[in-house]
């Protein structure tokens, strides 16, 4: 899986227009569960969280990913585009880039 350097739109932020573009799946687009609430997935962009703050935020946005009709498209964009903060398919993007160095080795192996 190569690695696109462009920095990555968090489906939360992007516009209904780029989730269809992207995201469609058997003529189908499903809408994720953090399109209702993009803060919990991506931070607030104009203060500042605490360390308990954010974990709780990332908490409650992992519980809404695993019910996330989007899981799948987002899990495999997550890991095309590696992003770098933010809540992707319930995961941190260390756990992100965790999860496609471990897909490298098996495609080497």
């Amino acid at each position: 899986m190569a690695h696109n350097t462009n920095r990555p739109i968090h489906p939360a932020r992007m516009s209904l227009a780029d989730v269809e573009a992207i995201w469609r799946v058997d003529g189908e687009t499903p809408l994720p569960e953090c399109t209702y609430d993009p803060e919990l997935h991506t931070g607030p962009r104009l203060t500042i969280e605490s360390t308990e703050e954010r974990a709780a935020r990332e908490a409650v946005a992992r519980e809404v990913c695993a019910t996330c009709p989007a899981l799948l498209v987002c899990e495999l964009y997550a890991l095309e585009t590696r992003p770098t903060s933010g809540i992707w398919a319930g995961r941190t993007p260390a756990e992100v880039a965790e999860q496609a160095a471990e897909l490298e080795d098996l495609e080497v192996a």
